[in-house]
């Protein structure tokens, strides 16, 4: 039995506690200051206000002051705090880690390291280490098609877990595992993250696709989404390969495994759907703002593009025309529907894809 701490109880620190309770695991879940009253709900045995949904009974649960009693003998830290404020939060539980504490994330997206370089969470999380913890803490980042209420439910589910240590992400595995809760590992961490922060930025552009019979008739653009499909995933690979990976998470659970499944459903798709319907970008994001919608795609766009712009510097890479139109769309509020039709007929034009996965 291993003692685990989550931090974080959102959606996703909430429903990761049912794979780790299932397995007689002694669990924690510790909240920010942001989630005071979804402890409140926990303590009282009532449904997670986010799930509508209970948690497993044995889950200790734990107020924003009381990290050092939810961390007192820990084996397994999970991080399940939002991108922007992933850094600042691990800094707080730095302190109170020890050698051969393993620490999992399950944060997806970009910030700024402390250098001011675009960092993906295993940078934000490994420059946070003091001297004395580096090579005596392992980090393992999980990705893949994982709706946090479904895990919660019991939905038969499918992740990976990345690690540069392999053994150390086979361990967690064996931890996790259930029945219902699958893992596969490997050691492609940075092809892993690329997927799991851009999935979110492209599902943005096959949400459009959604989005476009309302400016044209109520015809059907399911050919538009399954060219943007590919489009998503030849750029993954691309990003991934730049950044030392490879293109098998891309090809695996974290690319287009989770690409599928979050350009079904979800904010990201929703914000989409609304710009592929008519409105620009400006007016959809004042529309989401209003309404309390965060979409993570949105922030990703932006990242994903001005690291794209570094790695192009570089000589690593180069211009990616998806990235480049949801930029445009996004940020400089070109029409969604001229610039995704100029954006099929450029990439068809120029072979791209077949040139990329022929190689």
């Amino acid at each position: 039995m291993a003692k685990i701490t989550i931090i974080g109880a959102g959606a996703m620190g909430s429903a990761f506690t049912r794979p780790a309770a299932d397995n007689g695991n002694d669990v924690r879940l510790w909240g920010t200051k942001l989630d005071t009253a979804i402890i409140d709900a926990v303590k009282m045995g009532k449904n997670h206000p986010k799930h509508n949904y209970p948690l497993p009974k044995t889950v200790k649960s734990f107020y924003h002051q009381q990290l050092a009693q939810a961390l007192d003998g820990t084996d397994i830290i999970v991080m399940a705090i939002t991108s922007d404020a992933l850094g600042d939060v691990f800094e707080t539980i730095v302190p109170l880690i020890k050698p051969g504490t393993t620490v999992v994330s399950v944060t997806k997206g970009f910030n700024y390291n402390k250098g001011g370089k675009i960092s993906l969470p295993p940078e934000i999380l490994m420059e946070r280490l003091p001297d004395k913890l580096k090579n005596k803490v392992d980090f393992v980042f999980v990705a893949g098609p994982c709706k946090a209420v479904e895990v919660l439910w019991g939905t038969p589910t499918a992740v990976t877990y990345a690690s540069k240590n392999i053994e150390t992400a086979q361990r967690i595995r064996q931890i996790m595992q259930t029945d219902i809760y699958n893992i596969d590992v490997t050691d492609d961490v940075a092809g892993t993250e690329i997927c799991a922060a851009m999935k979110n930025a492209y599902c943005v552009g096959l949400g459009m696709a959604e989005g476009f019979p309302k400016q044209k008739n109520n015809f059907l653009h399911k050919n538009t989404k399954g060219a943007l499909f590919i489009y998503a995933v030849s750029e993954m690979g691309s990003l991934s390969k730049a950044l030392g990976g490879t293109y098998g998470p891309v090809l695996g659970l974290p690319g287009i495994g989770d690409l599928e499944l979050t350009g079904e459903a979800g904010r990201n798709r929703t914000l989409g759907e609304v710009i592929g319907g008519g409105l620009s970008s400006s007016q959809a994001i004042a529309q989401m703002k209003e309404n309390d919608i965060t979409v993570e795609g949105y922030p990703a766009i932006k990242f994903g593009y001005l690291l794209m712009k570094e790695l192009v510097e570089q000589k690593k890479l180069s211009y990616l025309p998806f990235l480049c139109a949801l930029y445009k769309i996004l940020y400089q509020n070109a029409p969604s529907y001229q610039t995704i039709k100029e954006l099929i007929t450029q990439c068809t034009s120029q072979n791209i894809n077949n040139k990329k996965f022929n190689k």
